[in-house]
């Protein structure tokens, strides 16, 4: 969740706090977003297309583009894995659906801080954790291992001071610091919503992530993100959360980048660095594959 302020705010010197880093103007809202319906512009999968815009140091935003399949064929078409399948899956992997935002038999949040004649949560956000700064020290050798500390998660539990619902560590372990049922708010975009109306729309999966200072930047920014910036482990693990919140759903949520729903924004963020939605595909394209081959096996109950 790192925050860029403007470079309009640097120019006339105001100060860039510890961990900012400057970050390009841009037009609010690069995604049409009707305030009246909740939703973004276009279809389920045109807003996917908007809303995975890859994010570039300092949150810079490339164009809108087609995405890699399954995610193409599949995002807001209805589920094709039952509650019964991705549960049996979980057993035969020693899983439990409370690690991936609550119990599978719960109904996804509501809109308008949960007002039941709101829509159900319709956005799947993906964020770094852009913690720890390291300023100028290289990243870890282990960051990747259990040893590193920050991959302990229980430390990104906070009660009702969460920076999301779910996060999942370098190793593709996970925990739920709120259930997906419960609305919750984790950008400048809904924050910003005084009417809460937006409260309950989005789903926040943060990826630890740390970040490093940028010699070539603003002071004190930490700009640098690892290369690869997700490691293999957590692609696995936010499919799976993926799926998860689909089969609640009963339809293939829309993916969506922190940085993209914040742009233009005063101290808007530029997470997630180094995402590849390639290989979030692939991850996603290898779960259905065991999921079906749980089924086929004969463990999936009817």
């Amino acid at each position: 969740m790192h925050r860029a302020p403007s470079v309009l705010a640097a120019l006339l010197g105001f100060p860039v706090g510890a961990g900012l880093s400057a970050a390009p103007a841009l037009a609010a809202d690069p995604c049409p977003f009707d305030h009246q319906q909740l939703t973004y512009v276009g279809s389920a999968k045109e807003q996917a297309h908007c809303l995975l815009r890859h994010v570039r140091r300092y949150g810079e935003l490339d164009v809108a583009t087609a995405l890699p399949e399954p995610l193409e064929a599949l995002v807001g078409q209805s589920s094709d894995i039952r509650v019964a399948q991705l549960q049996a899956y979980l057993r035969a992997h020693g899983l439990s659906d409370a690690v991936l935002g609550g119990p599978l038999a719960l109904p996804l949040s509501l809109a308008m801080a949960g007002d039941p004649r709101a829509p159900r949560a319709r956005y799947f956000v993906i964020h770094d954790t852009s913690t720890p700064a390291l300023g100028a020290a290289p990243f870890p050798d282990d960051l990747n291992s259990p040893s590193w500390a920050h991959n302990q998660l229980d430390s990104w539990i906070a009660g009702d001071k969460s920076r999301a619902h779910v996060f999942i560590s370098r190793t593709g372990e996970s925990v739920t610091a709120v259930d997906f049922s419960e609305p919750w708010r984790a950008t400048k975009f809904e924050m910003q919503d005084t009417l809460l109306r937006r409260k309950g729309l989005f789903l926040h999966i943060e990826l630890v992530m740390p970040r490093r200072n940028d010699p070539s930047g603003p002071a004190t920014n930490d700009a640098l993100a690892p290369e690869p910036g997700i490691a293999p482990a957590q692609y696995a693990r936010l499919a799976l959360v993926y799926a998860a919140a689909s089969v609640r759903a009963g339809h293939w949520l829309i993916p969506a980048f922190h940085a993209v729903l914040d742009a233009g924004r005063v101290d808007a963020h530029d997470d997630p660095q180094n995402f590849s939605l390639e290989s979030f595909a692939a991850a996603l394209a290898l779960l259905r594959q065991q999921v079906a081959a749980t089924v086929a096996s004969g463990t999936n109950p009817e």
